[in-house]
């Protein structure tokens, strides 16, 4: 199903109008789980997973026009759409922007927020007591995206730019005591200290409801992306570019 497709097929002649027409969507696509929220106005109403598979190319729009039917919307009622833009993987990041680009493209007035993945992934501590959090993103070869946060209230806010390490880099320059979370965690192996702390792995992976809830208080503050601007945000360089770097070199 194509985002053309999904406008067409789920827009039936209605005679009863929407009461809130403020819909809001979330879209997660950045890791192999992944999965669509709905929300309106400022209450989240629904969440829908794709499932453990990440082939997130196949689900995402069924799943998307599920999800609108299910509220008796359609994709013209959207106001705002938020969309998780890594740092994750090639593909699902395309996936989830290329569809959000194409909505974007197709629908004039809708709003987009570009959410950093790692802020999404923050959001599944909101109930856990916290004051500095490391964010571990997958990126291969023994290293990890890292972005390090603290608290502003409701908000996660960076302390420094993001950068890759391995996991001795990582504990060398980062501040403690901080907490760990992450699916870098997962291959990222250390002795790691007592100041150093890993949150229990069911919350390494961002969710659609992370990323409506962050996507949500950045819409509040004006935070837009227009659809042409919108961009995935990659740990490294993409394999086919730097085999080709390597390639010139030689």
């Amino acid at each position: 199903m194509t985002v053309d497709r999904l406008l067409y097929v789920s827009s039936p002649a209605r005679t009863i109008p929407l009461v809130n027409t403020e819909l809001s969507i979330a879209v997660e696509t950045s890791c192999r789980t992944g999965g669509v929220a709905l929300g309106r106005g400022e209450e989240l109403s629904a969440v829908r997973s794709l499932g453990p598979t990440g082939r997130h190319a196949g689900d995402l729009l069924p799943e998307l026009d599920a999800l609108l039917r299910e509220h008796d919307a359609v994709p013209k009622d959207l106001r705002q759409v938020y969309v998780s833009v890594g740092p994750g993987s090639f593909t699902g990041l395309r996936v989830g922007i290329t569809t959000v680009r194409t909505l974007g493209q197709m629908l004039p007035d809708l709003k987009i927020v570009a959410v950093p993945t790692a802020r999404a992934v923050a959001e599944n501590l909101h109930r856990v007591e916290w004051s500095k959090l490391a964010v571990l993103l997958a990126a291969r070869e023994n290293t990890a995206h890292v972005t390090l946060l603290r608290r502003d209230g409701e908000d996660a806010v960076e302390i420094e730019p993001p950068f890759l390490a391995t996991a001795e880099e990582f504990l060398a320059r980062t501040p403690r005591p901080v907490l760990m979370t992450g699916e870098a965690l997962e291959y990222l192996r250390a002795d790691w200290p007592t100041d150093v702390r890993p949150v229990d792995p069911s919350l390494h992976l961002p969710t659609a409801e992370g990323v409506w809830r962050v996507g949500r208080r950045m819409a509040t503050r004006g935070q837009f992306t227009p659809w042409n601007q919108l961009l995935p945000l990659y740990a490294r360089r993409p394999e086919a570019v730097r085999l080709w770097e390597k390639k010139m070199k030689g």
